[in-house]
């Protein structure tokens, strides 16, 4: 997980909301989010970094309640969290940028 910026906590976190996931249900949920294009680039764009919510408004040119709504999907799929610090990538958003090739959805 050292390729996040997740912390201890919100790592201990994370792994205790999705213990009891179904992963076949998981894996197609996590599909039909990222096949919306701004979905992919909002991950894409959080990547590695931390990015509030003034950062991810200035760079995408859609309202800030779009903007939500397509934060909440990507968070209830576990690509990201909502930390204090800010919009964060989960190992599983690390590890679909680092996989998927972006161009061919």
């Amino acid at each position: 997980m050292n390729e996040t910026k997740l912390t201890k906590e919100e790592i201990k976190d994370l792994v205790e909301k999705t213990k009891d996931l179904d992963h076949k249900q998981a894996h197609y949920s996590l599909y039909r989010t990222l096949m919306n294009g701004t979905r992919r680039e909002l991950l894409k764009f959080i990547g590695y970094e931390i990015r509030t919510m003034s950062d991810i408004v200035e760079k995408f040119n859609i309202s800030e309640e779009q903007l939500k709504y397509h934060l909440s999907m990507l968070e209830q799929c576990f690509c990201i969290i909502n930390s204090k610090e800010g919009w964060k990538s989960t190992l599983a958003g690390i590890k679909f940028l680092e996989n998927a090739k972006m161009g061919d959805f």
